[in-house]
C-alpha cells in the first residue's frame, strides 16, 4: 500500500527545491526584465536600468500624475 503525503511535507519538499535554485523566482523575472544583464566577470557590481522601462515607469508617473490632477484638483 503506498503512503500517503502531507501538505507539510509536500510543502517542505517545494521549498527546499526553490532554496536550491537561486535562479528561479519572481523577484528573479522582475530584476531581469527592469535592469540590464549582469557581467559575469564583475558580479557584485551595480546593474543599470533598461531604457526602456525607465522611459515606462516615467510615462507611467506622468500618467497617473496627470489622473490625480484632474480628478482630485479643487
Amino acid at each position: 500500500m503506498t503512503q500517503g503525503v502531507t501538505t507539510e511535507e509536500a510543502h517542505g519538499w517545494v521549498t527546499e527545491y526553490f532554496e536550491g535554485r537561486p535562479d528561479i523566482g519572481l523577484s528573479k523575472v522582475w530584476t531581469s526584465w527592469a535592469l540590464e544583464p549582469g557581467n559575469p566577470f564583475a558580479p557584485e557590481a551595480r546593474r543599470m536600468p533598461r531604457t526602456g522601462f525607465v522611459l515606462a515607469a516615467i510615462l507611467f508617473a506622468a500618467t497617473l500624475s496627470w489622473f490625480a490632477w484632474f480628478n482630485f484638483a479643487p
